[in-house]
């Protein structure tokens, strides 16, 4: 582990992508390091869902997607012919910004990743959902009603269950696309206090509009605008000392696109 931590978990190389004709992404380049929160910036369609769904190997569902460039994670190429892809998503794991539990209960939620992986006994899927439930800190709320549905649970608290549900695969990788979207503060503020409790045993990613929540959590910030990557460095640093004008101009809210 510690020799590994030596590298990037992500490697991002001169990635272009387009949908159809549609240039997306243009020629981006980034590397992520394990266990670091990792910001993803900039206004409405600027490239960062298509960016993170890159990393999942979400957009081969799209059927005019195409790409250059390269992507690893742990030194692999993301796109190789021989990558297991199911594996992949297990390792990477991701959240929306619409919390979807699947129409089945609590417990049955957290424990369907690992069932598909094929643990079977029930002493050891029951310590997987209190242990995720717990890291959420969503157990003290539902320990007492794990076989009832999350509509029961309000919509905060069902986007903590597709957090646990994600942790349940044991991924490396944890991605997060506009996580506190519709949420409000109070919940927003739980969902930032997940993140700063998980960054020590996983790396993450996620996309936000919200500059000030970028600020707060993330260790690392990237600015994208049209499809190219602005400005990428310690969160700090793109906050109180940005290299470009463009960064300045967006992170200061002096202007909605850079």
């Amino acid at each position: 582990m510690e020799l590994a931590n030596k590298h990037p978990v992500l490697s991002i190389r001169n990635l272009n992508v387009w949908y159809g004709d549609k240039q997306i992404l243009r020629d981006l380049s980034l590397e992520v390091q394990h266990q670091q929160v990792t910001a993803l910036i900039g206004p409405s369609d600027s490239g960062k869902s298509t960016l993170v769904r890159c990393i999942n190997r979400l957009n081969d569902f799209t059927s005019n997607f195409q790409f250059t460039g390269e992507i690893l994670f742990n030194g692999q190429a993301l796109y190789a012919p021989e990558t297991d892809v199911a594996e992949l998503r297990r390792k990477i794991g991701m959240v929306f910004s619409k919390p979807m539990p699947f129409r089945r209960s609590i417990y049955e939620n957290v424990v369907y990743g690992p069932r598909v992986s094929g643990i079977k006994r029930h002493v050891q899927l029951d310590g997987i959902v209190e242990e995720c439930l717990r890291k959420v800190q969503l157990w003290d709320a539902v320990s007492q009603d794990l076989h009832a549905s999350p509509d029961m649970l309000s919509n905060g608290q069902q986007q903590q269950l597709c957090i646990a549900r994600a942790l349940a695969n044991s991924p490396e990788v944890l991605i997060f696309d506009e996580p506190c979207d519709l949420l409000d503060s109070a919940e927003t503020a739980k969902v930032e206090a997940i993140f700063q409790r998980l960054k020590g045993d996983y790396t993450i990613i996620f996309v936000t509009h919200k500059r000030r929540q970028a600020a707060r959590v993330s260790d690392v910030a990237g600015l994208l605008y049209c499809g190219e990557l602005i400005e990428f460095g310690q969160t700090e640093q793109i906050f109180t000392n940005p290299k470009d004008k463009r960064t300045e101009n967006y992170v200061t809210g002096r202007s909605e696109s850079p």
